[in-house]
């Protein structure tokens, strides 16, 4: 008889988990927790009715409950740490509570170093909260253990680079960005994004004759409009020399605006008026911008074309609050 009833107790159980999973997935939540836990101390798989009650308690906003299921899961199942810890943590980031989740994260990864889909859920949150020197972190294992795919792991150490040197840059943290930018590998320096950014805080330091080698050197091997703009942003003073390399650039991207903007900023600085009145107006012509009717109207007033000069600012304003009103 006492096998019989537990037998009995066990098939109840098997049935309410069934019936439980299955309003669950319709999103009758209230209704799945409630079978979910009517047998689950008779189940011999109590760990799924908790671990499933915890998802429907989730859905019905209750954090407080569905901690209290998961608790039960690692309370009733021997050696389920880990994968009680992983729901967790997918709750926890499902309902946007980042500290949570990292700590739960963090705990599973000293439990279980190894374990490829911890390594990945906490490379996608350390790379949601930007905190890329941990990203660089965890590359070396996501790489081991073939969590990603090798091309998806490269763009990965771009991006933590990236985001490394962005910090530093917003703080004005030179010697952070030096750094960041030694410790790159060649390949990494060579990204038009770890580029663009390490360029940009090179400009905001003055140093443009190192700002203008490197943008040289890329565009060598390959085009980017964002660095030839910082081209004509970097350049300062007499840059006869720079413009005729410039120069050189227009036999392939004769109708590039940015690079029609750099080029009528360098004649500008050689004080080249009427050349760099005609490189700013091919650049508008080509893909009109604000920034470019401003520069041309300095270049107007150097001319002493005062007539045209308070139309180019005209222009230049009107397009910059259309273009402002589209962003937005």
């Amino acid at each position: 008889m006492a096998a019989w009833n537990l037998a009995r107790r066990h098939h109840r159980a098997g049935q309410a988990l069934t019936k439980g999973l299955i309003t669950l997935e319709e999103g009758r939540w209230a209704e799945a927790e409630r079978l979910l836990l009517r047998h689950a101390s008779n189940s011999e798989t109590p760990l799924l009715h908790y671990l499933a009650a915890a998802r429907a308690a989730q859905k019905q906003n209750s954090s407080e409950r569905r901690d209290n299921y998961l608790r039960l899961a690692h309370e009733t199942t021997s050696g389920a740490d880990v994968a009680v810890g992983v729901v967790q943590a997918e709750l926890q980031l499902a309902a946007n509570q980042k500290e949570q989740a990292l700590a739960t994260l963090q705990q599973l990864r000293e439990v279980s170093p190894k374990h490829p889909y911890v390594l990945q859920l906490l490379q996608q949150l350390y790379s949601d909260m930007q905190q890329w020197q941990d990203v660089q972190e965890v590359l070396p294992d996501l790489r081991k253990r073939r969590v990603l795919a090798s091309s998806d792991v490269k763009t990965l150490s771009v991006d933590a680079s990236v985001g490394q040197l962005q910090n530093a840059l917003a703080l004005g943290d030179w010697q952070e960005m030096t750094t960041i930018w030694q410790q790159a590998s060649s390949k990494v320096r060579q990204s038009e994004q770890m580029l663009t950014t390490y360029v940009s805080g090179l400009i905001r330091q003055n140093e443009s004759e190192s700002a203008s080698s490197l943008i040289e050197d890329f565009l060598q091997k390959q085009w980017s409009d964002g660095l030839v703009y910082l081209y004509g942003t970097a350049v300062q003073g007499g840059s006869l020399p720079q413009l005729a390399k410039a120069e050189k650039w227009l036999v392939k991207h004769g109708n590039n605006p940015w690079l029609l903007l750099t080029l009528g900023r360098l004649a500008k600085l050689n004080r080249l008026w009427a050349k760099s009145e005609e490189y700013l107006r091919a650049s508008i012509k080509h893909g009109p911008r604000g920034e470019t009717y401003q520069v041309l109207a300095e270049v107007l007033a150097a001319e002493g074309k005062e007539s045209q000069v308070a139309a180019a600012y005209q222009q230049g304003l009107s397009l910059m609050l259309s273009q402002n009103e589209i962003i937005s």
